[in-house]
């Protein structure tokens, strides 16, 4: 006869019996996994850039006009001769001036709290030493997405979008930052053009 199977009291389970995953954990091991898959993807697509198109007269090219994203200098000095030599339009150029200003603070602010250390490649170091250690988002991305939006109004889009799109990513190109940092410095500095471009409208309306 067979013996009737019996059923262990709450807490009396083997150690080596499986616990079923709580849903929280599930979704924390998802998580995990899916930030993995990122990393990943991040750092194939931050090889791509440090191992193509890399003559040396270009890498040159490259750097020397990424140093003029330095602290937005590049469009700091647009806006400004914009509001010397475009006097009609002078307010929109300040107004520039104001929103690459903001999202120098707000990038500053976002890297601050990510604390995310920048990309190390062993056998490809970057090109560049960098001010910070610290890398999302890229404030040479932010800044330049930032500036192309609200110089847009004044100045012609097309060149301004490219400038700013090769501005930011000659970052990931020369091995400062990863790419991801650069579509999350595009991001913001989006968010904060539209953003201050919506505050003047509604203010200009009172």
């Amino acid at each position: 006869m067979d013996e009737p199977e019996t059923i262990p009291y709450p807490g009396t389970e083997s150690a080596d019996t499986p616990r079923p995953e709580t849903l929280e954990e599930e979704a924390g091991r998802r998580l995990l996994v899916s930030f993995d898959r990122l990393t990943r993807l991040d750092l194939a697509l931050l090889r791509i850039l440090r191992t193509r198109g890399h003559a040396r007269p270009l890498e040159i090219l490259v750097l020397r006009y990424t140093h003029w994203g330095e602290h937005a200098a590049l469009w700091h000095l647009i806006a400004a001769l914009g509001a010397v030599f475009h006097r009609g339009r002078r307010r929109v150029y300040v107004r520039a001036i104001g929103t690459i200003v903001l999202t120098q603070a707000a990038n500053f602010v976002a890297k601050t709290i990510i604390s995310r250390a920048r990309p190390l490649l062993e056998d490809l170091p970057p090109l560049s030493p960098t001010i910070s250690g610290l890398s999302t988002p890229s404030a040479h991305a932010s800044t330049s997405a930032a500036a192309a939006s609200a110089l847009g109004e004044v100045l012609p889009r097309p060149p301004l979008y490219v400038a700013a799109f090769v501005m930011a990513v000659s970052r990931p190109y020369i091995g400062v930052h990863f790419p991801s940092d650069t579509v999350a410095g595009v991001a913001l500095g989006a968010v904060i053009a539209r953003t201050t471009r919506r505050v003047h409208a509604t203010l200009a309306h009172r």
